[in-house]
């Protein structure tokens, strides 16, 4: 899968909010963040949720027990879904026309790219997969984006 043109929103993104800080570029783009306990029924049991139209507003619910830097990929991850994946909100109504992995793929990516995190073999060699995500504060599966 193509996606250099992520590459170039992610610099359109840094120009417009002068900065590569997660928390500068939601206040740019005046999205929410709302921490809420991982038993929040809004939150359904995920690490967070983006919500394109929360009483006019929207808004990134996460969970408030995460690891700083793990909290940051994660809100790398839903900031891609909200800067990306624009025309999907009229879209969720069927969502059998979703190709749900192609989006969380191109997220990760977003995420892994904006954050500037590389994945370097040699360094974890011998690791399991489940040990370098913990070591590199993302989720296990945005490394296969890496790969």
């Amino acid at each position: 899968m193509c996606l250099s043109w992520i590459d170039e929103c992610i610099v359109e993104i840094i120009e417009r909010s002068n900065s590569n800080d997660i928390f500068d570029i939601y206040s740019t783009f005046n999205i929410n963040i709302i921490k809420a306990n991982k038993d929040n029924l809004i939150l359904k049991g995920n690490e967070a949720l983006y919500i394109r139209n929360y009483f006019d507003t929207e808004v990134v619910f996460i969970r408030d027990d995460l690891h700083f830097q793990y909290e940051k990929f994660i809100l790398a991850h839903e900031l891609g879904h909200a800067l990306l994946h624009t025309d999907i909100y009229v879209a969720t109504f069927n969502k059998d026309l979703l190709n749900k992995s192609k989006l969380e793929r191109q997220a990760n990516y977003f995420a892994l790219k904006l954050l500037n995190i590389e994945l370097d073999s040699t360094e974890y060699e011998g690791y399991t997969i489940e040990q370098i995500a913990k070591a590199l504060c993302i989720s296990e599966e945005s490394l296969l984006t890496l790969t």
